[in-house]
């Protein structure tokens, strides 16, 4: 199901449509397509893998538009984007909506409005969640084939990902394994883990919100809670300057890091893991 925000313009429904195709041609990451008299530019982020629709119409597409105040006029124009998104991937649309309203001077409306309003972002936010809420309770089944993260685990993995760019570039990746994430779940839960790898020996980065550490070193292959490996080993995990939560543990830690994994008593795991892919978590 598709979530949408419509674009309208106080006074008059005239704006400079070519400015617009000009500013969407700027950006790389949005392709044009064509329906009939439509045109469709495309937004897909090429880190964290969702789209967005920005559609120019033929004719209104407004739901009950007679109903709107007679002040604003419908400039055919909408964005859409699935309901299940996470709320962190809909800031991100956001803030091209944010950069289209102020150039061209649109308001905008949902049906969750009670009327056209300006470019209010928490409004905004919290007409999708309370949206994508109601889908979740009348969808049960489908919402029953997706693992779930809480928003702010969410948050902090996505960041991550948007920031891994700048590490790979700040850090030698020849001696420091800039961490990538996997996930995990089990049968009995809908709960994902988020995890990482380690080999046992090379230097590397902690992102937040990891659950799991899978330590592969050749001989051992196990998996360990992080609440337990924090409790043993914090200290020689290093913050980065500039990067938040985001640690580093250098190379003249890892053997104490190491031999704390391998000698140290952990919780045994109780459940079977499993791999899950990214596009199978949501947020609610």
């Amino acid at each position: 199901m598709d979530f949408r925000f419509y674009f309208l313009k106080e006074g008059t429904r005239i704006y400079e449509k070519s400015d617009l195709i000009t500013y969407f041609q700027a950006n790389p990451n949005i392709t044009l397509q064509k329906r009939m008299e439509d045109r469709i530019f495309i937004y897909h982020h090429p880190i964290l893998n969702f789209e967005a629709r920005f559609i120019m119409t033929s004719k209104s597409c407004v739901p009950h538009l007679e109903r709107l105040n007679p002040k604003y006029f419908d400039v055919n124009f909408l964005v859409e984007f699935d309901v299940l998104l996470p709320t962190y991937s809909v800031e991100l649309i956001l803030d091209i909506v944010e950069e289209i309203v102020k150039i061209f001077r649109f308001h905008v409306y949902n049906q969750a409005y009670e009327d056209v309003l300006p470019f209010r972002r928490s409004i905004m936010i919290k007409a999708f969640e309370a949206w994508k809420r109601a889908y979740k309770d009348s969808h049960e089944d489908e919402i029953a084939k997706y693992n779930r993260l809480d928003p702010q685990t969410i948050s902090q993995v996505y960041g991550y990902l948007l920031r891994k760019a700048k590490l790979e570039i700040l850090l030698d990746k020849n001696k420091v394994v800039i961490s990538n994430y996997f996930f995990l779940h089990t049968q009995r839960s809908r709960t994902a883990f988020v995890a990482i790898s380690w080999d046992g020996y090379s230097p590397f980065i902690l992102p937040p919100a990891v659950d799991i550490l899978h330590l592969n070193d050749g001989k051992i292959n196990k998996y360990l809670p992080m609440s337990e490996i924090f409790q043993k080993a914090e200290k020689l995990f290093k913050p980065i300057d500039g990067y938040g939560v985001i640690q580093i543990m250098d190379a003249k830690n890892t053997k104490k890091f190491h031999k704390i994994l391998t000698k140290e008593r952990f919780a045994p795991l109780t459940v079977e893991l499993k791999v899950l892919s990214m596009d199978k978590i949501l947020d609610i």
